[in-house]
């Protein structure tokens, strides 16, 4: 699984101390410091907006943090 447009994404290159969250596709918005301050940011962030929250060290994987998205289709099941 990978972040849809407009997910919140923190992520970190090796080189970098800072990591960067972004909003999906743009560029990134803001750094914190450290992981947690940017985890934490994220998910704050794509609580506010109704969508998820993901981390990547390498732009190839992804882990999501949170899932506050609130457009996702109703799941299948039994109808009455």
């Amino acid at each position: 699984m990978h972040p849809q447009p407009g997910d919140v994404l923190v992520s970190r290159s090796s080189g970098n101390v800072e990591h960067q969250i972004s909003v999906v596709p743009d560029p990134p918005r803001e750094t914190c410091p450290t992981h947690t301050c940017a985890v934490d940011r994220a998910n704050t962030l794509a609580r506010e907006r109704g969508v998820d929250a993901w981390l990547t060290e390498d732009l190839i994987h992804f882990m999501r943090l949170v899932s506050c998205r609130t457009d996702r289709a109703a799941p299948q099941g039994r109808q009455g």
